[in-house]
C-alpha cells in the first residue's frame, strides 16, 4: 500500500513538474492518436534521419536555454533549418508533442515553451493537413499564449473553410485565449479571418492588445506575403489585402495609443486605394487627425515596400 501511495504521489509530481498552463502531451481522441501515430510511423520509415535531427534538437532545448539572449531561445528559427526540405518534416515536429515520453524533454519553463510553441511554428509551415487535429486539440485546450499562437498559425495556415470560422469567432470572444489566437490570426489569409480582424478593431482594444491586432493584420494583409503562391486563395487575395488595410486604418483614427502601430500596418499592406481613404477620413478629421493623417499620407508616398511592385 505504502509503495502504491509513493508511485502515485510520484506520477503526480511527475505530471505537475512539466507544469505550467499546457499539458505534458496533446489531449487527442483515441481515434485521431491512432491516425497521427500511423503517420508518424509512415513518416520516419521514409525519413528516419529527420526524425533523428529534431530528437537531437529536444535533447538540447535545456542547454539551448541557457544560451538565450532574450525570454525565449529561437526554437522555431532552429528547428525550420533542421527540417528545411524534408517532406516528413510535420511529423517529426509534432512527435515531441504528441508522445514526450519518447524524448528526453526540457525540464525548465522558459525551454519548454520555446521547444513547444516551436515545434507548432515549423510544423505549420509543411501545411501538412494529418496535423490538423492537433492544432485543433491544443487550440481548444491550452492557453499558454506561445503555444496557442502557434497552433493557431498553423491551422491558419492550412486555411479549411470551418476551422477559419472557428478561429474567426475565437478571435472576437473577449477571454484568455483572444490575444494569442489574434497574434496567430497573421497566418490565415482568408476573408473570412480578415472580417474578424475588422470586427475586433471596433472593440477598442488597448495595450499589447492593440499590438498583437495591428501585427496580425500587417502579416495577413502584406502585400508581399500575398504576392507569394498559394498564400491565400487566389479571388480572396485583393479582398483580404483591402479589409486588413482598412481595419489598420480604421484603428489609426480611433485608437491614438495604436496609431504608430496602424501606421506600420498600412505599410507593410500597401493597398492601391489608402491614400484615397485618408483624403475621405480627412474631411471630417479634426485639426490634430488632420495633422496625423497628412503625415501617414506622407509615409505611404514614400513607401519602400512598394518598390518595384506597384
Amino acid at each position: 500500500m505504502r509503495t502504491l501511495c509513493i508511485t502515485t504521489i510520484t506520477l503526480m509530481l511527475g505530471v505537475t513538474s512539466f507544469g505550467g498552463a499546457a499539458r505534458a502531451d496533446v489531449p487527442l481522441s483515441s481515434e485521431a492518436r491512432a491516425r497521427l501515430e500511423t503517420s508518424i510511423q509512415s513518416a520516419h520509415t521514409r525519413d528516419a534521419a529527420t526524425f533523428d535531427a529534431v530528437r537531437g534538437v529536444v535533447s538540447q532545448a535545456d542547454h539551448l536555454d541557457h544560451q538565450k539572449r532574450g525570454r525565449f531561445y529561437p526554437m522555431a528559427s532552429l528547428l525550420r533549418g533542421v527540417v528545411r526540405g524534408h517532406s516528413g518534416s510535420a511529423m517529426a515536429l509534432l512527435e515531441p508533442l504528441v508522445a514526450p515520453q519518447r524524448f528526453t524533454m526540457p525540464t525548465s519553463e522558459s525551454a519548454r515553451i520555446a521547444l513547444r510553441s516551436g515545434l507548432l511554428e515549423a510544423a505549420g509551415d509543411s501545411k501538412d493537413p494529418a496535423a490538423a487535429p492537433v492544432y485543433r486539440a491544443i487550440i481548444a485546450n491550452e492557453t499558454e499564449f506561445f503555444e496557442l499562437r502557434g497552433a493557431v498559425e498553423a491551422l491558419g495556415k492550412l486555411g479549411n473553410d470551418a476551422d477559419v470560422a472557428m478561429l474567426a469567432t475565437l478571435a472576437q470572444t473577449r477571454g484568455p485565449k483572444q490575444d494569442a489566437v489574434i497574434a496567430g490570426m497573421g497566418a490565415c489569409r482568408r476573408v473570412v479571418a480578415a472580417h474578424a480582424l475588422e470586427a475586433v478593431v471596433a472593440q477598442s482594444p488597448t495595450g499589447m492588445s492593440a499590438k498583437h491586432l495591428a501585427r496580425a493584420l500587417s502579416a495577413m494583409g502584406s502585400s508581399w506575403a500575398l504576392a507569394t503562391p498559394n498564400a491565400s486563395p487566389a479571388l480572396e487575395a485583393p479582398q483580404v489585402r483591402d479589409i486588413t488595410a482598412r481595419a489598420a486604418l480604421a484603428m489609426f483614427l480611433s485608437n491614438v495609443e495604436a496609431r504608430n502601430d496602424a501606421s506600420n500596418a498600412l505599410v507593410v499592406i500597401a493597398a492601391p486605394d489608402t491614400p484615397r481613404w485618408i483624403a475621405d477620413a480627412k474631411r471630417t478629421a479634426s485639426p490634430e487627425l488632420a495633422t496625423a493623417l497628412d503625415a501617414l499620407a506622407a509615409r505611404l508616398a514614400h513607401n519602400p515596400t512598394l518598390t518595384g511592385r506597384l
